[in-house]
């Protein structure tokens, strides 16, 4: 794994809440304060995706209303890396709601 940014840990301890849609996730407080420059989408989506491979987030996805469901690890680093993803908008198309959450959240 590549280093334990601030921003990394920020949204591990997010994650630890609930089920967290990529949306939510932009807009947090403790989240942003941790992003020095950038566009806070890039840099959130590139610190889920390294969560993600060292299996310390699950990607789930479904509607609002609907219980998510687990996605595979292709598809989900596809999903972390789509910039639409990250804005409640997308769901008005019918695309479903793209969740991450804290392995220690599934397995507490």
């Amino acid at each position: 794994m590549t280093k334990m940014t601030r921003v990394k840990q920020a949204l591990l301890e997010l994650g630890l809440e609930d089920f967290i849609p990529l949306a939510e996730a932009v807009f947090d407080p403790e989240v942003l304060a941790e992003i020095r420059k950038g566009r806070p989408v890039d840099t959130i989506s590139l610190a889920l995706v390294d969560l993600l491979r060292n299996e310390l987030i699950q990607v789930w996805t479904g509607h609002w209303q609907d219980e998510p469901t687990l996605v595979g690890r292709e598809i989900a680093e596809s999903l972390l890396l789509d910039e639409d993803r990250y804005s409640f908008d997308t769901e008005v198309d019918g695309r479903e709601r793209v969740y991450y959450v804290n392995v220690k959240n599934i397995r507490g």
